[in-house]
Order: C-alpha cells, then sequence, then structure tokens
C-alpha cells in the first residue's frame, strides 16, 4: 500500500489548498488575504503543495508591459481518487482526478452484491484503470465507497440498506480496507452523492443545499457554508421518514417495484436508461404520482433548513431526474409559505457520473480538503 504519509496534509496547508480549489485562478497575495494567513506563511505553505505536485502556477497574460501575473490553479494530474457505486447486480467504479473530472469509467455486472465480489472487483479494476492510465498509486489519495445504507447508533459504522442482506451486520469499512492497495473511505451513497455536487457540479458554487438522493430508498445529503454536515450519526439530511414505508413512496426501489407490477421488465437501475416516459405509461405514471409525493418532503426540508437550493439527483438516469423536477409543481409545494423566498429546485448537472464523481470525491474531501471547524477558509 502506498506510503499515507504522502497526504498528510498540516491544517494549514489544507486550508491553503481549499482557497485555491475554490477561487483559482488565485495569486498568493490574494490567499493570504482569504485564509488571513502573513504573506510569508503563504508563499511558504504553496512552495510545499507545488513540491508535493498539488498546485502550479498558470500563465494570465492581460495583454500590456511587464511580466504576466503567473495565479495558482490545482494539478488535476497532482491527485487520483478511486470511486465505487454499486447496486444489487452491477457495479461503477472510476478514478477522477485533482479537479474532479473522470478520467476512467468501468460498469460491470455480478451475479450478487456480496462482500467478496465487491471486493475482489473494486481491487482488479482500480489496478487495471491505474495501470492503463500509467497512475502510480502513490498519487491516489484513496478509494471511496458509496453505501446504500444509513449510519447506526455508531457513528462509524454504516450499516446497508435491508435490500443488500448479503452486506447487513458486518463492518464493511474494515472488509474493504483489507483487500484494496489505497486507504478506503466509506459513505453512504446520498451523502457521497452531495459531496460529489459539491466538487464538480451544481453545488461548486453554492453556500448550502439540500441534495436529495433518489436510490434505493430517499436520501439526502446536507451542505452547509461549504462543508457535509452530516449530524450527529451521520444521517442528516435524510427525508424519506416522511414517506412511510410500505406504502407507495417516490424511491427508486418504489419505481422498480411499480413497473414490474405493471408488467414492464427492470431489474436494476440501469434497466431505465432505454425507458422513455412518453413510451412507458407505467414510468410516466409513477413521475406524476412521486413528484407530487417530492413537493411536500422539499417544501419541509426547505422551510427547515433555508439551503441555497435543493437538488434532485441519484440512481435514476439524467432524462428521468428531468422528468421527475418537471412534475415537482415549485409553486405549489412553497405555495403555504410563499411569502418566504423559495429557494430553486435543480436536477443534478453530473448525469451518468453522479455516482462514480460522488464516491470518489469521499477521498478527496477527507485527504486534502477536510475542513477544521475552526479554519477561516
Amino acid at each position: 500500500m502506498p506510503d499515507p504519509t504522502l497526504w498528510s496534509l498540516s491544517p494549514s496547508e489544507r486550508t491553503v489548498l481549499r482557497a485555491i480549489w475554490r477561487h483559482a485562478p488565485i495569486s498568493r497575495n490574494s490567499i493570504a488575504k482569504l485564509t488571513g494567513l502573513a504573506p510569508a506563511s503563504a508563499t511558504r505553505l504553496v512552495r510545499d503543495l507545488e513540491q508535493r505536485g498539488l498546485v502550479a502556477d498558470s500563465v494570465l497574460r492581460r495583454g500590456g508591459r511587464g511580466q504576466p501575473s503567473r495565479p495558482l490553479t490545482l494539478r488535476p494530474e497532482g491527485a487520483y481518487s478511486f470511486g465505487v457505486y454499486f447496486s444489487h447486480s452491477y457495479m461503477e467504479m472510476g478514478l477522477i482526478d485533482l479537479a474532479g473530472r473522470p478520467v476512467s469509467h468501468e460498469r460491470l455486472r455480478f451475479a450478487a452484491a456480496d462482500v467478496d465480489v465487491i471486493t475482489q472487483t473494486a481491487r482488479a479494476g482500480l489496478l487495471r484503470q491505474a495501470a492503463q492510465l500509467d497512475i502510480p498509486l502513490d498519487r491516489i489519495v484513496g478509494a471511496g465507497f458509496a453505501l446504500p445504507g444509513d449510519f447506526g447508533e455508531t457513528p462509524a459504522f454504516l450499516k446497508a440498506h435491508a435490500y443488500f442482506p448479503a452486506l447487513l451486520d458486518r463492518d464493511l469499512a474494515a472488509e474493504f480496507a483489507s483487500a484494496m492497495p489505497v486507504s478506503v473511505f466509506v459513505e453512504n451513497d446520498a451523502a457521497s452523492a452531495a459531496l460529489g455536487e459539491r466538487v464538480n457540479g451544481q453545488g461548486r458554487d453554492l453556500k448550502s443545499f439540500l441534495y436529495v438522493h433518489i436510490g434505493h430508498g430517499i436520501g439526502g445529503g446536507l451542505v452547509l457554508d461549504g462543508r457535509l454536515y452530516r449530524g450527529e450519526r451521520g444521517n442528516a439530511g435524510v427525508i424519506g421518514a416522511i414517506y412511510p414505508m410500505g406504502e407507495p413512496r417516490p424511491s427508486g426501489q418504489d419505481l422498480l417495484e411499480s413497473l414490474a407490477a405493471r408488467g414492464v421488465a427492470a431489474a436494476d437501475f440501469d434497466a431505465l436508461e432505454d425507458l422513455r416516459p412518453e413510451d412507458c405509461p407505467p414510468l410516466r405514471q409513477w413521475i406524476a404520482r412521486a413528484g407530487a409525493q417530492l413537493e411536500t418532503g422539499i417544501h419541509i426540508a426547505a422551510r427547515i433548513l433555508d439551503p441555497s437550493a435543493v437538488i434532485l439527483g441519484g440512481r435514476l438516469p439524467p432524462h428521468i431526474v428531468s422528468a421527475l423536477l418537471q412534475a415537482i409543481d415549485v409553486d405549489a409545494a412553497f405555495k403555504p409559505s410563499r411569502v418566504i423566498p423559495a429557494p430553486p429546485v435543480l436536477a443534478s448537472s453530473l448525469g451518468s457520473f453522479a455516482g462514480l464523481i460522488g464516491a470518489a470525491s469521499i477521498c478527496l474531501f477527507e485527504v486534502l480538503f477536510k475542513e477544521e471547524v475552526s479554519a477561516v477558509v
């Protein structure tokens, strides 16, 4: 396994790196002003990050005399992260660079989602993709596993969703870590999707947002003041509790079961990619019902949290997310409190890469961008 001390950034180094990530291209003087660091300290920390290969000068020509400006930017090839995102019958996995852009992607099918299959497939995929792109393992900060599930009483212990019986009551973080050649991070799929949106999606320029995740259940991820807010046990943002189990609800699993009851073959989420609402009445009917249900949940959550925006995404294909968003009557949703400004409700911009970027983003945030509560930036 690569030496983890390669990524042992100090809080001050992470503060400077975050400033460059959020505001690049940015000058050294601007970094000092944003972070509250002395100019000499900011310059020294930038030099350390350059030596690590994480940031680099960019040339910005202004058309006048003298030396061109050389603001700092992230060096995309300075670090990579591997993401694993799976459902019942298939896995998506790939690498993103430091800028949050996918550089490799695979979708592989398997017979059952059990621990051995997931870990062996993920390990082989990471080694294969890194070799194909000639990326040394020392440049991969970690592997992020986005798990359908919620946290229990012990915050570090993530419980798999009941739809995955082979994964129940197991320390998945430890089992995944024992098989992977890089550091491993595990997060629930809704929170990781929110992180992905923060890194490279609609949430990149938002101070706060609620991410509504339509997966096997109805999850949510909450970003406040630019940071993922996890809550006391890691389950902040889960809005599905207002939709009782055993009744029709706006979840992905409910969609699959509704389609099956109407004779539409769709065993897993990837089977939805070829279904179009205009050609599939059962899908169209589910979208209309689910959109009306989500109006209530979005209204309640938005009024309690007052986010800059609500972002809708998850495991559904982008065209179904878009149709679902159109079925949500935002005016009706916020009518009970129309005197208070309503946040925009947006569709995730990450499309088919949302799950992958979200899973891989777990590592980038934990290792490189993690923000101390007392930090200035």
